[in-house]
């Protein structure tokens, strides 16, 4: 009879932590939750980036409730999380840059976050996609390649050493020549057409913008992303926060948050977005100009 008693105690207290733990899960309607690289095959030390995706129907400040993947032995560069709310609902994309330090194939778990289904009122995990990355390690330096190179730089030494004996006596040659001819007046050389222009980070966005226009793909995207990253004052690799942070700009912030909306953003979207990025980074190269002509 007590353990008729005990059974009956443990079982309400699973259905009581069960009811308590559904109590705190939010109402939602999840229309979407997806993962995406940036870069699906990279090398050790170089650094990606793995979007994570969010779509709500309800207008919400922030999505707690989404947990990210383990990134294993990669090391994390940077997470930053972009809300974006309207009236049809709320977008949630966070950004993890990582930097792989051990070469093989990674396959990241999906992102996943658990609410009450508004669809049909009951707990649900909702889940992401997997995302699988490749990275190769740096290529070996063999013993052999060593001997093979130190065995063409002494071979390159001996024919530049010959070289030189063969110029010297050629300059004495010539200099016995002269002696025994009249002088000759000297003509002033040509001199040298001007070097061209040094290149800046401004022409490197022109160029990348002119390669996006003609063929707006993911690495076309990439490089002009990269490359208003660096106008601003950081690198290819830093995250949108520190490439605001790094210039007051107002024209490059508006070039660089379209950048970010065209890679990360939703995807249906992404050619709104995209238009938005040509303009911007148009309006920012003539800001640019206008103020380096006066």
């Amino acid at each position: 009879m007590s353990f008729g008693r005990a059974a009956v105690g443990l079982a309400a207290a699973a259905l009581l932590t069960a009811t308590a733990g559904a109590a705190s899960l939010r109402t939602l309607h999840v229309d979407a939750l997806s993962m995406r690289a940036d870069r699906v095959h990279v090398a050790v030390g170089e650094v990606f980036h793995l979007a994570i995706h969010v779509r709500v129907r309800e207008n919400v400040a922030a999505l707690d409730e989404l947990v990210v993947p383990d990134v294993g032995t990669m090391k994390l560069e940077g997470d930053e999380r972009n809300v974006t709310s309207s009236p049809a609902g709320t977008d949630v994309v966070e950004t993890l840059t990582l930097e792989p330090t051990v070469a093989g194939a990674f396959t990241f778990k999906g992102a996943y976050l658990d609410a009450i289904d508004a669809r049909t009122r009951k707990p649900s995990r909702f889940s992401a996609n997997p995302v699988r990355i490749v990275v190769d390690a740096p290529a070996p330096v063999s013993v052999a390649g060593v001997d093979a190179a130190w065995r063409l730089v002494l071979l390159a030494g001996l024919v530049a050493g010959g070289l030189a004996l063969i110029g010297g006596g050629l300059v004495l040659v010539v200099a016995l020549r002269r002696r025994a001819q009249p002088v000759v007046p000297v003509v002033a050389p040509v001199p040298p057409a001007p070097a061209p222009p040094p290149r800046t980070p401004r022409t490197d966005v022109e160029d990348a913008l002119r390669a996006y226009r003609t063929a707006p793909g993911q690495a076309a995207l990439t490089r002009l992303r990269g490359a208003l990253f660096v106008a601003a004052g950081t690198n290819a690799g830093a995250t949108l926060r520190d490439a605001l942070a790094a210039t007051s700009d107002g024209a490059l912030r508006a070039a660089l948050i379209a950048a970010e909306r065209t890679a990360f953003g939703p995807a249906h979207e992404r050619d709104a977005a995209s238009a938005e990025l040509v303009a911007a980074t148009e309006s920012w190269l003539s800001a640019a100009l206008a103020g380096s002509s006066r």
